[in-house]
């Protein structure tokens, strides 16, 4: 888990995972938006012969076991190769390259990417098409996490330019809301993790609103977004804007029974009370945060109730 430090405090504890781990936001990031329907990928006889195997390939890696994933998804690209499918191979690549970023080989991987981008623009793509927009997105993150921050920031102003004006354009296509969200989350925890907080809260608020208009009020990826929203009102001294976007975090959160981390929700709110000297209510959702987080068998949730609970009870004994 990621931490924000200020003036040597501790502040909210991210429920996002970093992407440079293998965890369930770097597959949010690389299939949480696939380009197959982009590229011309027709569902015809040869086509699904391709789908099928690179889907074995998928199963392999889903399981960590990269070489088996790399070894079937050669096997589908000389399929798609002998039956002179364009998009076929197209797609291959970027799914060689998805795999790639998964196993952080990020050369390899920004490699096939620009492949990729190449191959879309040959077949008739224009650099602003969605999915030569998510294949950048892609790339800067790869420069991101390779602390190439120049290249990374003028990838996600490039993205992100165009799909303003994409949404513009097009404000109830559900691909375009879908990349949009994608991007803006993507380049807000970009600039956060940069310390630049005032610009980042505007792509978190821009990417709440569109991932709400896209999938509802009651979605995951809109919990996690009130959270940063709620860490990034925090670090500038916004403790009670932060406690109003950490109370709708845990409305929505709460008719989410599978999210297993939601936990950190009620740990963060804890923190805030506790920093305001609100220790009853600090202690009350610090417990609820460890009830939830032993409901999921959630470990990392466990640790945090704990040290949130020894911070509070220190705090109490002062008080005595």
């Amino acid at each position: 888990m990621s931490l924000l430090f200020n003036a040597g405090q501790r502040v909210l504890t991210s429920i996002r995972y970093v992407l440079s781990n293998r965890t369930n936001a770097a597959k949010t990031i690389i299939f949480g938006f696939s380009i197959l329907g982009f590229i011309g990928f027709e569902d015809s006889e040869t086509d699904s012969q391709v789908i099928d195997i690179i889907e074995k390939g998928l199963l392999y890696l889903k399981n960590d076991d990269y070489n088996a994933f790399e070894k079937t998804l050669h096997k589908a690209l000389k399929m798609a190769n002998d039956l002179k499918n364009v998009a076929g191979i197209t797609h291959v690549y970027d799914v060689l390259a998805n795999g790639a970023f998964m196993n952080k080989e990020y050369e390899k991987a920004k490699h096939l990417f620009i492949k990729v981008i190449n191959r879309l623009l040959e077949q008739g793509g224009q650099y602003y098409d969605l999915n030569v927009l998510y294949t950048s997105l892609k790339i800067s993150k790869i420069h991101e996490l390779q602390k190439d921050y120049k290249n990374s920031e003028n990838g996600y102003i490039y993205c992100s330019q165009h799909l303003e004006d994409k949404i513009k354009m097009h404000p109830e296509n559900k691909d375009v809301l879908g990349l949009y969200a994608l991007t803006f989350d993507a380049f807000g925890r970009y600039l956060m993790n940069r310390g630049q907080f005032k610009h980042a809260i505007s792509y978190f608020r821009k990417a709440y609103k569109a991932s709400v208009k896209l999938n509802g009020e009651i979605f995951k990826m809109n919990v996690i977004l009130l959270n940063e929203l709620a860490t990034l009102c925090y670090v500038q001294g916004k403790s009670n804007k932060a406690i109003q976007y950490l109370r709708k975090a845990e409305e929505i959160g709460r008719r989410l029974p599978g999210m297993d981390n939601f936990s950190m929700i009620y740990i963060n709110l804890g923190h805030i009370y506790l920093e305001q000297g609100l220790l009853k209510e600090a202690e009350k959702n610090c417990m609820e945060g460890m009830k939830n987080a032993t409901r999921h068998n959630y470990n990392e949730g466990k640790k945090e109730a704990e040290i949130c609970l020894a911070e509070i009870k220190d705090a109490m004994k002062c008080k005595i």
